[in-house]
């Protein structure tokens, strides 16, 4: 670990004269940037105290929870092979990144793509989901659109799902694969906020979105857009009244609460940096790198359920393609050790989330769990299909239970394509060939059975990497560790 990871106590508070020596310089970002749109500051400045290690109990856990928003935006500028070279090469090197850290509960940097729906590039989509599927993210929703009605909106949406959807994002890993999304609004202008008909143009955004099955909107801070929300440090339910910027305010998520809105409003810190005079939003850029020195206004805006306040999020965000080099870098590589160093002993223990995990952590708040968040991750939104598959054509996930995944392959194509089917913490490995359908059973005994719909032969891979290859359509049974014709496929 780096010197300056180490170095900097987050906790530690510059000065009164530093803060206000640094004020006029303060002052002039602020007008500079027009950060003060929205007319956020007053209501900041009347909400209660921030986050105060004294407040908790000397035996308290405090748990920070981080996630990372991502705009993500491939260019389509170089053409479509390019956009899938620069995606592979972006996850190769994030992949690295996350690999060298770990949570209190073992795990790595989550982290959450809000791909572009807009620019619907194939490759792009499966080497996300690629990443999701070795367990360093997940996928969700962003879209930049103009001069749009509530019809053409939804349309959007349901567009956007069904091409989301065949690469196993946003589709729940589970018995009935339900739609569930997070998301994120292109240039901020969520439900018309930043008064733009090029930027959204209708103002009945949060109704879509709750009925196209969005859990919850990231989009916020966006400091120096019109669309900024009054409220900030927030987790709150907004209720949709048929004019723009309905999000404005709303009613905070709380304990033995439930949702008191149309769709949940999921905010960045928002923090007035004393040690260099700025207004932190939790941005993470080439012109707002990573830092130790920023972990204290990320914690101190104490964004948390009412009711619980030893579970404190910060949600970060960026454009990590466009800004590549300082993410990738060795900033944010320091950045990730000083939330181990610092956040990740006692009384603190440390959480990597994506915003669907961080959005179930809030609902098992408003249900009246407490404890250990690790435990929650999977509370109200299952996992999507492509943490538990992945496979280089379009595909379906159509049913995952302990006991029983179904998989339609080439979904959308005309005859069954070359198709590799990859499968996570089964007995099953993987399954190549010209494949329409999967169907695998597995009981507690052990015995895996498998049916295979396509043109053979197939090539299956066991859980120990061994190869087997079946000539083809049927229903097979691995028993003794040999591949045999079965008569009938186990019951789920």
């Amino acid at each position: 670990m780096s010197t300056a990871a180490r170095s900097f106590d987050p906790e530690a508070r510059p000065a009164r004269w530093q803060s206000l020596a640094r004020l006029p310089l303060l002052t002039y970002r602020l007008l500079r940037w027009h950060a003060l749109r929205g007319g956020w500051l007053l209501d900041h400045l009347r909400r209660g105290p921030r986050f105060d290690r004294r407040a908790f109990a000397p035996d308290q856990p405090i748990d920070v929870i981080v996630l990372f928003s991502d705009h993500f935006e491939p260019a389509r500028r170089f053409g479509d092979a390019v956009a899938v070279d620069a995606v592979r090469s972006w996850c190769e090197d994030y992949e690295a990144l996350a690999g060298r850290h770990l949570d209190s509960d073992g795990r790595h940097p989550q982290h959450t793509w809000f791909y572009r729906c807009d620019y619907p590039n194939a490759g792009c989509l499966r080497e996300l989901s690629a990443s999701a599927f070795r367990g360093f993210g997940e996928v969700e929703f962003h879209l930049h659109h103009g001069f749009d009605t509530h019809a053409s909106f939804a349309q959007a949406l349901e567009r956007g799902l069904d091409w989301f959807n065949s690469y196993g994002a946003m589709l729940g890993a589970e018995a009935r694969p339900r739609r569930r999304f997070g998301y994120v609004a292109g240039n901020s202008a969520l439900d018309d906020g930043a008064g733009d008909p090029q930027l959204s143009g209708c103002p009945t955004e949060l109704w879509a979105l709750r009925d196209a099955g969005c859990y919850a909107d990231f989009t916020f801070p966006a400091l120096g857009s019109h669309a900024q929300p009054r409220t900030t440090n927030s987790i709150y339910y907004a209720r949709e009244d048929g004019r723009r910027k309905s999000y404005d305010t709303g009613t905070p998520a709380e304990v033995g609460r439930g949702p008191s809105g149309d769709l949940m409003i999921f905010q960045g810190p928002t923090a007035f940096n004393g040690w260099t005079g700025c207004v932190d939003d939790g941005s993470l850029e080439n012109t707002s790198p990573a830092s130790p020195k920023r972990l204290h206004g990320w914690l101190s805006s104490h964004v948390h359920v009412v009711g619980r306040p030893e579970w404190a999020f910060v949600k970060l965000s960026t454009h990590a393609m466009q800004n590549r080099a300082s993410f990738l870098g060795g900033a944010t590589d320091e950045m990730f050790s000083a939330m181990e160093h610092w956040w990740n002993r006692p009384p603190f223990r440390l959480h990597y989330v994506s915003a669907r995990e961080a959005h179930n952590l809030v609902k098992a708040a408003e249900a009246g769990r407490s404890g250990n968040p690790n435990d929650f991750r999977d509370f109200d939104v299952a996992p999507p299909a492509n943490r538990v598959a992945c496979c280089n054509v379009p595909w379906r996930l159509r049913a995952s239970t302990p006991a029983r995944l179904h998989v339609e392959v080439g979904v959308g194509l005309a005859s069954p394509p070359a198709a590799r089917l990859e499968l996570a913490g089964r007995n099953l490995r993987g399954v190549s060939g010209r494949l329409r359908e999967v169907e695998a059973h597995f009981d507690r005994a052990g015995r895996t059975t498998v049916r295979l719909e396509g043109e053979g032969p197939f090539e299956v891979e066991d859980r120990d990497g061994a190869l087997t290859y079946l000539p083809g359509p049927g229903v097979w049974e691995l028993a003794e560790e040999r591949w045999a014709p079965a008569q009938v496929v186990a019951s789920a």
